[in-house]
This record gives structure tokens, sequence and C-alpha cells, in this order.
């Protein structure tokens, strides 16, 4: 069985108190809607689009944040995994952008798919992610956020 393969763009967008923007997310595919999970802004990169855009675009698309400047690509994962129940090999290029503030985020731009799967946002610092009892992707996140406060 040949597994569908996927380059995705994510923004770890920091404020000004180096805290991350994260998303709850749950999975469509368990009926229980016991599986919570947090994760960062980002998304598909579209054929033809460079990973740059693609970062862009999904900080627009899923915050309303526009001309943020976004360093990178600073690191690559590349994993597999069931996406709502459907396996998936994700290769992952993560950034890393700067926020003066925190502000209420505008998701006109999400799809119909994120609007039923995400559940919530929060800012959350290295430290709380370290000590808190909730599942979160990347699994090195908090070294993440902390190598992306040093590049913004």
């Amino acid at each position: 069985m040949v597994i569908p393969s996927r380059v995705a763009a994510r923004v770890i967008v920091l404020d000004h108190s180096d805290r991350v923007l994260l998303f709850e997310g749950r999975d469509l595919s368990d009926r229980s809607d016991s599986v919570r999970f947090w994760f960062t802004v980002g998304g598909g990169v579209d054929v033809g689009e460079s990973l740059l855009h693609a970062a862009e675009r999904e900080l627009a698309e899923e915050t309303a944040m526009t001309e943020i400047a976004i360093v990178g690509p600073f690191h690559r994962r590349a994993f597999d995994f069931l996406d709502h129940g459907e396996p998936l090999h994700q290769i992952e290029h993560f950034f890393a952008a700067r926020v003066p503030a925190p502000s209420k985020l505008n998701c006109d731009g999400w799809t119909d798919l994120e609007r039923t799967a995400v559940t919530r946002s929060r800012w959350w610092s290295a430290e709380d992610l370290r000590v808190a009892d909730v599942t979160y992707f990347p699994e090195d996140l908090p070294d993440l956020i902390e190598r992306a406060a040093e590049l913004v």
C-alpha cells in the first residue's frame, strides 16, 4: 500500500513573551471525541507554491495576520500518521514569526474541515507545554519555540 505524501509549512508564531500560538484539534475519526492535540499554524503546500509563500498564506488564512515577517525554514521533520483515520506521510518545514501582541483571531479563512476539527486556540510558553498534561505536535515543540525565539 502506498501512503499519500504531503509537504507542509508550519509557523511558530510567537508573541512578545515568547509564547506560541497553538490550535487544539480533535481527530474526526474518533467517535468518542476524546483524541485532542495542540498544533501550530500551518498546512499543506500547494503545487508550484514556495515553502515561504505557503507559510505566509497559512498564517493569513488561519489567523488573518498579514505583513508579519516570517523567518526560515529553520527545522524539518518527516513522519507518518493517521489524518482523521487516513494514513499520510507528511514532510513539515518550520518557520518562525513574531507578532507585536496577541490579538483576537479571525477564522474567516478557515476550511470546513478546520471549522469542524479545531476546538480552540491558546498562547503557550515552552515551560507551560513541558509541564502540561496535553498532547502537542511536534513532540519537541518546546525546544522549537526556544529556537524560534532566537530567530525573530
